[in-house]
């Protein structure tokens, strides 16, 4: 079977997508031993080839999108949370949108489960 994308190209993109390495392409460069630029453009024949795994986003973008879209967490909420400014939190979700992530209006907060919840007594009224 013929491969789709080269060894190197490979490489790259499991160096940087957020399901595999999530490094930034710079720190990727490094590992590879080649330029920032050279890796940008392994991923730019990727996107021609494999379109289906962009965006490529970091992991602290995809962290922050999580929390943002999935949990429904608000910006404050997050930065307290992962220990950083609204500013910085602000600035990551300009960023994963700019590289395409879809956003849409937050969804509520998720109901969770914790164990500690069991020595609560919940009476019904019926």
């Amino acid at each position: 079977m013929k491969r789709s994308i080269t060894k190197k190209q490979e490489q790259a993109l499991q160096l940087c997508h957020q399901d595999f390495g999530g490094l930034e392409q710079i720190e990727a460069a490094e590992r590879m031993n080649i330029s920032q630029q050279a890796i940008s453009k392994l991923l730019a024949v990727v996107k021609k080839v494999l379109p289906q795994y962009f965006p490529i986003i970091t992991k602290l973008e995809a962290q922050i999108y999580h929390y943002y879209m999935v949990e429904g967490w608000n910006v404050e909420e997050i930065a307290e949370y992962i220990e950083s400014s609204s500013d910085t939190i602000y600035k990551t979700l300009r960023r994963a949108k700019a590289k395409g992530m879809f956003f849409t209006s937050a969804k509520k907060k998720m109901l969770s489960y914790n164990s500690e919840m069991d020595d609560i007594n919940i009476k019904h009224k019926f």
